[in-house]
């Protein structure tokens, strides 16, 4: 049904496809079809399709802040390509992509010596995921620079929306509750050296590579509560370390789960139950998950 309705279309379908390989955790089932959409006809085409069939369509990004059941996904997930990589400067201004990497754009950025994505260029997250969930770091948000989003709706219409029209906050925007995609937006920097720039980002990095683990990842599990830091209230709690069979609490941040090998989507999800209650427990204090979880 899927490869019917795109047939002769921009776009490349594949059946069972799995998705462990494409997230940061390394862990999911496969989909049951996965699909690389290279223009805005193939993606609308693709959206009608899984509408008209009852199927669940997801868009994968850089899979960094995601969980996949272990069961996987029996729907539709689809990457955008082709057109939806692309990036054109227009200084201060620069369009981009959804599909773009965001550190890749951080680095296209800072050679035409525009300022204001240097403390974003660690987040391995593609441009329209990190607009869609309003992604931030060391003090500076996506929303801070964004001017207009350009959408396509579950029923595959497109539209422009101003940033300034869209409701937003910490890590999270009223995109996240709709089935809109975001298929590109447009980004307003600042005038500065590239030299400093560059400077700024290789701190950023340097941080990162302090901060996190290497074993494979999702970053923070959990949104820091208001006034607070989760990372330090589940330290707190003494759970570094705590491990359920392939998944463990990493030694060296407490509110990152890593995957040191064999690890289940049910193992994660049993390690985010106890780290929830110890710290409701603990302090009173509910976390909210960071993470996306499927299913």
């Amino acid at each position: 049904m899927i490869e019917s309705a795109l047939s002769g279309m921009r776009a490349v379908v594949r059946e069972n496809v799995p998705l462990s390989g494409r997230t940061t955790l390394r862990i999911g089932g496969p989909a049951r079809y996965f699909v690389e959409a290279h223009d805005a006809e193939a993606l609308a085409a693709l959206l009608r399709a899984g509408r008209a069939a009852g199927l669940s369509v997801l868009a994968l990004g850089k899979g960094s802040n995601l969980l996949v059941p272990d069961a996987g996904f029996p729907g539709v997930v689809f990457t955008l390509a082709g057109d939806f990589l692309a990036t054109r400067i227009e200084p201060p201004e620069v369009v981009a992509g959804g599909g773009v990497s965001l550190m890749s754009l951080a680095a296209r950025t800072q050679r035409a010596g525009l300022s204001g994505l240097e403390n974003l260029s660690g987040i391995p997250s593609s441009l329209g995921g990190a607009v869609r969930i309003n992604a931030g770091s060391y003090g500076s948000e996506l929303f801070d620079v964004l001017v207009a989003v350009d959408l396509v709706s579950g029923d595959g219409e497109a539209r422009t929306a101003p940033a300034s029209e869209i409701a937003h906050g910490y890590r999270w925007t009223a995109l996240s509750d709709t089935d809109d995609i975001v298929t590109g937006a447009r980004l307003r920097l600042a005038p500065k050296p590239p030299a400093e720039i560059a400077s700024r980002m290789a701190e950023v990095t340097a941080k990162r590579k302090n901060a996190l683990p290497t074993q494979p990842n999702a970053g923070s599990i959990f949104k820091n509560p208001p006034g607070f830091f989760a990372g330090k209230l589940l330290e707190e709690c003494g759970l570094k370390g705590r491990r359920i069979g392939g998944a463990e609490i990493s030694p060296v941040h407490a509110n990152v789960i890593v995957n040191v090998g064999g690890a289940t989507a049910a193992d994660v999800t049993s390690l985010m139950e106890e780290m929830k209650k110890a710290v409701k427990n603990r302090f009173g204090i509910e976390l909210a998950a960071e993470i996306r979880l499927l299913g």
